[in-house]
């Protein structure tokens, strides 16, 4: 094969126009020092976090909010503040920052824990394995390793409903009780944060009365707020006179139209600049922000549907194919479509569960409708294009029939 084109490509990325001047700013793990518009929200995180400077320990912490909303980013700007104060005075603390959604399952979340505070380099008894142990035995570990060092340890769960949708709220329980266990051999204290915001109806009892000792909500951003927003990063992001004020007020505009996502904002920033660079453009105009929504949205739509399972497939194409939207009727149909392709059907509560996944991923929206002294019924309707759905599916050897 020649090539030669992909020299060219290559040869364009080193010579070519560079209108980002520091990429690392316009990615979603960087945490900028200032978060504007979440002073309040980062006061309320120390004053509950201060309490360890104190040798005490602090409340367990709910943190809620749309993604974007800056929930992470406060939490982890916080905590950063924390630890060099800590630091200057001297006072011992153990930080744990783990994303149960990238875990995917409990035990990699304990295992992910362990290799975070150490326990797996110290000493063979504490050693959590990658496979192997049971989830008590790995839990044990890392609470008796805590016990022994006499540690001050700060849990900080991302996308906790994540773990608790697919796994269940064991790991909650077991370490919202830990202290108990621990008397005053050192502390857990665990922040979790969540994009839904029904998470604690989803949990037991007894743990969502440890877990919500206190809670704090991440509001979406207004238009404005994300104008600002990206004002400061584009300062950060982009050489000068390399985005229009144009650009970056249509950037605003888009993402505070779905929720006042910032990290979608930024984002968008990033794939136009790619763009307005691979056209070798001086500057990013309103055309690459219009041209990098359709392709983001194009691709993780896309993508999500094509590689979703079968049933949640059928399920996508049975809402698509509803007249009214409503979950009997879309059951309905999903029942007809899986004795066409002769597939199993299943239970109406697993439907169920399905579709607030995709109403999760933002592929659909679910509306309750009151009807009066007849009840309440849910309208579900398709949030995604009809084309990316049939384009994600036509591929489908089960489901390309159905299209």
């Amino acid at each position: 094969m020649d090539s030669d084109y992909l020299d060219n490509i290559f040869e364009k990325a080193v010579f070519g126009i560079n209108l980002i001047k520091n990429r690392k700013t316009l990615t979603i793990d960087y945490v900028p020092e200032k978060l504007p518009f979440r002073e309040e929200e980062s006061k309320t995180i120390a004053q509950v976090l201060s309490v360890v400077l104190k040798k005490g320990r602090p409340s367990n912490l709910l943190v809620f909010g749309k993604p974007g909303t800056g929930k992470t980013a406060v939490v982890k700007n916080v905590i950063n503040r924390l630890k060099k104060k800590s630091t200057e005075h001297g006072i011992e603390i153990t930080v744990t920052i783990v994303n149960a959604k990238t875990a995917n399952t409990s035990y990699k979340v304990l295992y992910d824990i362990a290799e975070d505070m150490g326990t797996n380099k110290i000493d063979k008894k504490f050693k959590v394995h990658f496979t192997g142990l049971s989830m008590g035995e790995a839990t044990d570990r890392i609470l008796e390793y805590i016990k022994k060092n006499n540690l001050h340890v700060i849990l900080v769960i991302d996308e906790i409903d994540s773990l608790v949708d697919r796994n269940g709220d064991d790991i909650l329980y077991s370490f919202t009780r830990a202290n108990e266990r621990l008397l005053e051999s050192g502390f857990i204290s665990l922040i979790g944060i969540s994009n839904s915001l029904t998470f604690k109806d989803k949990l037991d009892p007894r743990v969502r009365s440890s877990l919500s000792e206190e809670e704090l909500i991440f509001n979406p951003y207004t238009v404005l707020q994300l104008k600002e927003i990206l004002n400061e990063r584009s300062q950060l992001a982009f050489n000068e006179g390399s985005i229009s004020q144009a650009s970056i007020n249509l950037c605003a505009a888009v993402a505070g139209k779905e929720n006042g996502d910032a990290r979608k904002a930024i984002d968008l920033l990033r794939v136009a600049a790619e763009i307005a660079e691979r056209e070798r453009a001086t500057i990013v105009i309103e055309k690459h922000i219009r041209e990098a929504q359709e392709k983001i949205e194009k691709d993780t739509n896309y993508e999500v549907i094509k590689n979703s399972t079968t049933h949640t497939k059928l399920v996508v194409l049975s809402i698509l194919k509803s007249q009214t939207g409503m979950t009997g009727d879309v059951y309905d149909i999903y029942i007809s479509l899986c004795k066409i392709i002769e597939h199993d059907t299943l239970t109406q509560r697993r439907i169920t569960q399905i579709v607030s996944e995709l109403d999760q991923l933002g592929l659909i929206t679910s509306n309750v409708v009151s009807h009066g002294r007849y009840g309440r019924s849910q309208i579900i309707k398709i949030a995604v294009s009809s084309d990316t759905i049939i384009d994600a599916l036509k591929d489908d050897p089960y489901l390309s029939t159905l299209l």
